[in-house]
């Protein structure tokens, strides 16, 4: 395999889903799309564009002048209407969820902040260790730096 080779998939255009999008309503001010973009890092095709409206979870002061596109690549399948709804149910809440990682804190901390760098998927939560954790074997012998 070369590095020039591409994950091509191909599905027939989820016509269902586009319906369910025309249709959807959710909090004040957020939008939602479906469209066919390029989302960076060399990845590009059809897209669900949630986008929100709120709070910047380090400046709330702010009021909800923040907004944020999501970008949520469609899955290449023919799906009915019913597995899409699903589907396009579950991006929202993967939104929250982002959101809730954005916002928890704990004595100022926010233990479980989104990782938003080149190639990580913000929408999991991921437990952030201390650097004892990292040094700590299954055995619980801490290593010495």
């Amino acid at each position: 395999m070369t590095e020039s080779a591409e994950n091509r998939q191909i599905a027939p255009y989820p016509q269902a889903l586009a319906d369910l999008v025309a249709q959807t309503a959710y909090r004040p001010n957020w939008t939602v799309t479906l469209r066919d973009l390029d989302r960076g890092q060399g990845s590009e095709g059809l897209t669900l564009v949630i986008c929100t409206m709120g709070y910047d979870s380090y400046h709330p002061e702010r009021g909800q002048t923040y907004g944020v596109y999501h970008y949520m690549p469609v899955p290449p399948a023919a799906y009915d209407a019913r597995t899409w709804l699903r589907w396009l149910f579950d991006q929202f809440c993967l939104v929250e969820l982002h959101e809730a990682m954005e916002f928890f804190a704990v004595g100022g901390d926010r233990p479980y902040a989104p990782n938003h760098g080149p190639g990580r998927n913000p929408y999991v939560v991921h437990e952030l260790g201390s650097d004892v954790d990292v040094r700590t074997s299954f055995r619980g012998v801490v290593r010495d730096q």
